[in-house]
């Protein structure tokens, strides 16, 4: 894949997928505009597996996510 692709249109030609993006572009607050996606699949360390690209690149994951928060992490650890 070569065509730059905004990230509203990965998330829905990849639902639920884990994506290596290069050629990205942020937001001034950090977040993925739009990039070209290098790889993409449903198991996380096949995105992550060598070899290792010589360029910038952003992993990102379409779907939602299941941690519900720091806060809840610590109460359920008995941290608060």
């Amino acid at each position: 894949m070569d065509k730059k692709m905004i990230w509203n249109d990965m998330k829905t030609k990849f639902p639920d997928e884990w994506l290596l993006i290069t050629d990205f572009d942020l937001d001034k607050s950090g977040h993925l505009i739009a990039g070209v996606i290098e790889r993409h699949s449903r198991k996380k360390d096949e995105v992550y597996q060598l070899p290792a690209l010589n360029k910038p690149t952003a992993f990102r994951y379409t779907g939602e996510s299941t941690f519900s928060g720091l806060r809840d992490h610590a109460r359920k650890h008995n941290i608060l």
